[in-house]
């Protein structure tokens, strides 16, 4: 009885934490996507190691659905081929005046890159903090085929029942530390029947060293990390680099960096129950993929 009393309490702290910080950071006035897919289904690519398999074995999957991509996809040989309906960049980094050079450089030829080759229809979701913070548009050209939809990526926590109304409105979302967690929820919140993963390898832990200093470091890798750039090199093979706070040069230690990675984890599992109230199937097609939250099925099973 006493632990369902403090887990009432703990809920109800977080609930009320959550409606104060809807009042403060999100907009209420942001529009659901209106979606012209012929589709019912949805297949969303993660930038990690797996999806160059799927690109050489598995991209005949592709067919009959709407495409999300994320990230640096644009920088890749596939992004023209593939012409993604839906681009998700959840980074606040990438809007802000970012103090390390290098990130902010290879973060500007993305959204560059996005600009000056998308000749297809496609919308653009970022953070709505892109909408207060306007100095990164001034280095873009204008794209008219490009619809920028903004998102509210303010930290939804507490009751269920009181979570799923907030995240339906579109005012927040299950904490964001990864991108592919704002593209599965705005997967959910078109309607899509199913949704599907691939790249969604997230094998981050066997990534991690701390060195002899105690500096903890990460090598992360992606799909494209072989490919040749043709933008300044920016994209090349991985090597290890510190996780940073935000825009800052403070280094996260290695309880910071593991706590963001079990945040990550944790939110999959409110998107699974979130999508089981929407009477929304997502299937995780990454072969060994590390998130445990959505059931696996092999594209071979799925064909």
């Amino acid at each position: 009885m006493i632990v369902k009393i403090q887990l009432f309490i703990f809920q109800l702290v977080r609930s009320c934490l959550t409606i104060i910080k809807i009042i403060l950071l999100s907009d209420f006035f942001i529009k659901k996507i209106k979606i012209k897919s012929k589709y019912n289904e949805a297949l969303i690519l993660g930038n990690g190691p797996s999806l160059k398999h799927f690109f050489k074995k598995e991209i005949a999957f592709m067919r009959n659905k709407t495409i999300f991509a994320v990230n640096y996809f644009a920088r890749t040989s596939e992004y023209k081929r593939v012409k993604p309906d839906f681009y998700v960049i959840t980074s606040p980094e990438y809007f802000l005046k970012e103090k390390k050079e290098d990130y902010a450089n290879e973060r500007m030829i993305t959204l560059k890159t996005i600009f000056e080759e998308t000749f297809w229809p496609m919308v653009l979701i970022i953070p709505i903090l892109a909408k207060k913070n306007t100095h990164w548009r001034s280095q873009l050209i204008n794209n008219e085929m490009i619809k920028i939809h903004y998102m509210n990526t303010t930290p939804i926590e507490g009751f269920e029942s009181i979570s799923f109304q907030l995240i339906s409105k579109q005012l927040g979302m299950p904490r964001p530390h990864n991108v592919l967690i704002p593209s599965i929820l705005h997967a959910i919140n078109c309607n899509f029947k199913n949704i599907y993963l691939v790249g969604a390898d997230h094998s981050w832990l066997a990534e991690i060293f701390v060195s002899e200093s105690n500096q903890v470091f990460l090598s992360q890798q992606h799909f494209y990390d072989d490919q040749t750039e043709k933008q300044n090199n920016a994209v090349n093979k991985p090597i290890p680099k510190p996780m940073y706070r935000g825009i800052s040069n403070d280094k996260r230690k290695l309880h910071e960096v593991l706590e963001k990675f079990a945040v990550s984890f944790k939110s999959y599992w409110v998107l699974n129950a979130f999508a089981k109230h929407k009477k929304v199937k997502v299937w995780n097609c990454t072969k060994n993929s590390f998130i445990d939250a959505f059931e696996k099925i092999s594209i071979k099973d799925e064909k």
